[in-house]
Parts: C-alpha cells; structure tokens; sequence
C-alpha cells in the first residue's frame, strides 16, 4: 500500500509539473491543469491530494527561484562607468541595479577640460593621421579626406597640378586630363580655386582602417556637396544612412 500511495503521490507530481514546464503560453496552462485534474478525478483521485501535490511543488519551485536569485545576487560583476547625463543616467543605473550590475558616474566636461590647456594648439597643416575636410573658394563643393601625413604635403601635390590653370585655353586643355586626386580634378576641370585656409580636421584617429571607416561616414554626410568622385577606401553599408 506505500509504495502504491508514492507512486500514485509521484504520478501527480509528474502530471503537474509538465503542465508547468513544458507548456510555455499561460492559457495553455490553465487548460492543461484542468485536463490533468479532470482525469485524475476520473481515476479516483481525491481532491484533497491533488491540492497537497500543487503546494508542494509551488513550494519547491519557490524555493528554487529564492535559490537562483540568491546565487545571481552574489555574483560579482564589474562596475562600469558612464558619464553623467541628467534624467538618461539615472534611469540606465536602475536598469543595471536589477542585474546587479554596480554603476559609477562621472562628468563628461570637468573645470580641467574647460580651463586647462598645458599644451600649445598644433599648427593644423601639421596634424598628421585625419579626416579633414577642404572647401572649394568658387562652389558649395567640399572635399573630404584622410590622410596620415601632414596635411600641407597633400596641399602642396595638390597645388603643384593646379596652379598652372588659369586662362580659358588652359582650362581647355585640362579637360583632357584625368586627375587621381579629387581635389585636382575639381579645380581643373571647374577652373575652380581650393580654399585651404578653411581647411577643417573633422576627425583624428591612429588605426588607418578605421579612419577609413570614419572618412566614408563623412563623405555620406556630405551629400551633393561632396567633392569626392568615390565614397572613399572603405564601402559604407546604405543601412547606416538614418
């Protein structure tokens, strides 16, 4: 009779515990554990039974979750910091203090930043390994670009070739040339003059792939007005375009 009454006791557990576990949609559940307890009635199984097996197995599952919790609760994560923006960064650290990710805030302008300057500002024909962008004198043209030299040695290539275009004959004859540079192109085929004291370092990065990267995301943002005959080193993906 005892080992009858835990099989039957085991039986129950199992029924109860698929229609838990294996059915996912919460009306699914409902109508699962109605069926479940209709057949156990069916079979003689008593009511009182039914109830004592569904509280013991939302007991274990109670205490499985304050188990899981628990463990989650003592494992360190890192802290990570973020800079501090008013009504944004409060709201992501109650995001993060539900994980239990430790949160830490700075400024994103200090005093230091804003009054401080040890070093003198770099002449901006020697700044080296940029994306910069050069307007044209005549049109609402821009040329961007980048480069890891110095700047004025791509001026000074540039304006060897286009110097020497200045009457109409000559502007003629250029038609027949075909530029590497961009720049140059423009000027001789436009007659054109390239504004280079409005020369603008729109961007600074080391790593030349990723300064590529940064170059054709500013050539796209140029639009029309773009210079440019390509859309640089690197083919920026049209699903950035937003």
């Amino acid at each position: 009779m005892r080992r009858l009454a835990v099989a039957s006791c085991q039986l129950v557990k199992t029924l109860l515990e698929r229609s838990h576990q294996l059915v996912t949609v919460s009306q699914d559940k409902i109508q699962e554990d109605a069926h479940v307890k209709e057949a156990l009635r069916a079979c003689g199984y008593p009511q009182w039974f039914l109830s004592k097996d569904r509280r013991q197995m939302e007991f274990k599952n109670d205490k499985r979750k304050k188990k899981n919790k628990k463990q989650e609760a003592s494992v360190k994560r890192p802290m990570i910091v973020i800079p501090y923006v008013e009504k944004v960064s409060e709201a992501i650290v109650k995001i993060m203090k539900k994980h239990n990710v430790p949160v830490a805030m700075k400024p994103w302008k200090t005093l230091k930043d804003l009054l401080v300057h040890p070093k003198d500002e770099q002449n901006k024909e020697d700044i080296t390994e940029c994306v910069y962008k050069v307007p044209c004198t005549n049109c609402d043209k821009t040329y961007v670009g980048e480069t890891g030299r110095k700047l004025h040695e791509h001026k000074t290539e540039v304006e060897s070739k286009t110097k020497r275009v200045f009457t109409r004959s000559q502007c003629t004859a250029s038609l027949t040339e075909y530029s590497k540079s961009a720049l140059t192109y423009h000027a001789n085929q436009a007659n054109h003059t390239i504004d280079w004291k409005k020369t603008t370092v729109i961007d600074r990065e080391q790593d030349r792939p990723t300064r590529c990267i940064k170059e054709a995301v500013h050539i796209r943002k140029e639009g029309h007005r773009a210079m440019n005959r390509d859309e640089g080193s690197y083919h920026l993906s049209h699903a950035y375009d937003r």
